[in-house]
């Protein structure tokens, strides 16, 4: 019971700092490092379970550090890194544009302003598989969906909070969560993708569409549909201006942001195992040949090979910066989980639920309901998915539940938490571009999110559970 006050006491404090902007990555680290000394100091919990110590229980705390900076470089920070330089370069040749030209020339053609938008939101998902930051789409949304929207008839909030929700859905490689996942339930990214996600993932799509469509229509019948200033009218001129100008890009750049997505699901044991074809190929493998070819389309096109092969650097640039981003608060995360493994919180909390007969589902509730606090005040889902992820196998065991169908709605819950914060990133920047309160869209979106929460939990518990 003392480790599990103590790892209260302690997320409590970071949970605190990391609200007051300090940097996440750094609080989780040293709040695992002073879990782990505590469980080695005073014999609390099952301690570090090292399989090979230093010879010192003061170094050992620090191999454990080791050991999950190694593990996570090595493969999962590997796969997270190269899809950020990927998606850093696609953004260099422009291919996510060429993209939305394609899966969104046929919005021109809807006349109902409200059906518009819902199309508008099946664009964003899957332009949105081949860009994985959340702000990042948001931002280009704006400057593509956003103008057709606007000259379509859809009311500017309606655009707006459309465009707001993109990232709810947290699917695709470049995620960093979905990879956690898989990597964390042991198996392939496109297992989970199929055998997981996209079993739920209709029910979910459906439910935003039907929701937002109420939603939006009610609030501006409520508010009144705001026309445009001139300001807002120049601004959307020079969207537009900027998005013809990218719209030169050849539309067969189209193929290339999907070009990893189709790899890795074409070729892992999930789909042509079953055909008896054993290739298998991983996440910075698809992206490397993936970037080649990319490569190669900006070379026929440019016919300049120093430009060319200098625009490698933003590949590289872009890993730099996610392992600076995301891969260090993955590890610091993973580092605190392991504080309480080790401090005995997990068990505590494990033996705890048991001996009340709390079952699999309310555990799963509580967790849920844990990381959409955490998520909302940070406006930020990897930080607490991120720590927690690692604690969910030994609990999903003792209840006899695949990791993966465990952690899934909590996945879930980071999108409802940071999508309803008006904190985050990609509402701030959404809300800043069009001139209005990031309170507004948060409010206006809460119901649809809600509501498709609620449906992702409930297929979630009947069909998986």
């Amino acid at each position: 019971m003392i480790g599990l006050i103590i790892a209260i006491v302690l997320t409590v404090i970071a949970g605190y700092l990391i609200g007051k902007k300090a940097y996440a990555a750094a609080v989780l680290l040293v709040a695992g490092v002073i879990m782990l000394a505590i469980a080695v100091a005073f014999g609390i919990g099952p301690g570090l379970g090292l399989k090979k110590s230093t010879g010192s229980s003061f170094f050992d705390i620090f191999l454990v550090v080791e050991n999950v900076m190694s593990t996570t470089l090595a493969k999962l920070g590997l796969s997270i890194m190269c899809m950020a330089g990927f998606a850093k370069y696609m953004d260099r040749v422009h291919a996510g544009r060429a993209l939305y030209d394609v899966v969104g020339g046929p919005l021109k053609y809807v006349k109902s302003p409200y059906v518009l938008a819902g199309f508008g939101l099946i664009v964003t998902q899957i332009v949105g598989m081949a860009i994985p930051s959340a702000a990042g789409l948001a931002l280009m949304m704006m400057v593509t969906l956003y103008p057709v929207m606007i000259r379509a008839g859809v009311p500017k909030m309606t655009a707006v909070c459309t465009i707001a929700a993109s990232r709810f859905f947290d699917l695709g490689p470049g995620s960093a969560n979905c990879l956690l996942t898989a990597k964390t339930a042991n198996i392939e990214w496109a297992d989970y993708f199929i055998n997981w996600q996209m079993v739920i993932y209709p029910f979910m799509l459906i439910t935003m569409l039907v929701s937002m469509y109420f939603a939006q229509r009610y609030w501006d019948k409520k508010e009144g549909v705001e026309p445009l200033t001139a300001e807002e009218m120049a601004s959307l001129e020079m969207d537009e201006k900027k998005a013809a100008a990218e719209a030169k890009i050849p539309k067969i750049y189209a193929l290339l942001p999907v070009l990893p997505l189709f790899i890795l699901l074409l070729f892992n044991p999930v789909v042509l195992g079953r055909y008896g074809i054993k290739i298998k190929v991983g996440v910075p493998t698809a992206i490397v040949l993936s970037v080649m070819v990319a490569m190669l389309f900006d070379l026929i096109r440019t016919r300049k090979v120093f430009d060319v092969m200098n625009g490698l650097k933003d590949f590289f640039k872009g890993m730099g910066g996610a392992l600076s981003v995301v891969v260090s608060l993955i590890i610091a995360g993973q580092v605190f989980g392991k504080g309480l493994i080790a401090i005995g919180a997990v068990k505590t909390l494990i033996d705890g639920a048991q001996a009340v007969g709390l079952g699999a589902i309310p555990m799963v509730l509580a967790m849920c309901l844990v990381i959409l606090v955490i998520s909302f005040l940070m406006g930020s889902g990897n930080a607490p998915f991120f720590s927690f992820a690692p604690l969910i196998p030994d609990i999903a065991t003792q209840w006899g539940i695949h990791t993966a169908t465990f952690l899934l709605p909590l996945q879930t819950m980071t999108g409802l938490g940071r999508t309803m914060s008006p904190v985050t990133g990609a509402i701030v920047a959404v809300a800043g571009m069009a001139n209005v309160s990031p309170f507004r869209i948060v409010k206006r979106n809460a119901v649809p999110l809600l509501a498709t929460t609620v449906v992702c939990l409930l297929v979630t518990f009947i069909l998986m559970f």
